[in-house]
């Protein structure tokens, strides 16, 4: 009787696949959220690049570090 053996193989290659659909799964969800966590990182370093160039968080590219001649306002 070796019925039970090929049962047995088919058991195994459906395993097998459901093993390999889980470890897809797993793979494509970590690249997912390290996609994530690389944007985040790079948007931190822009903004920390951005404030050492003198340019404030949350506005609209605004500058800090205006000379004084210029934020008084020009007598004539």
């Amino acid at each position: 009787m070796k019925l039970p053996s090929l049962f047995r193989r088919e058991r195994t290659v459906i395993k097998r696949a459901d093993a390999q659909d889980q470890v897809e799964k797993v793979l494509a969800e970590s690249l997912r959220v390290l996609g994530q966590v690389c944007t985040k990182v790079a948007d931190v370093i822009e903004t920390q690049r951005l404030e050492r160039a003198g340019y404030a968080q949350n506005t609209l590219l605004r500058r800090l570090d205006t000379p004084e001649d210029e934020q008084a306002p020009k007598k004539q």
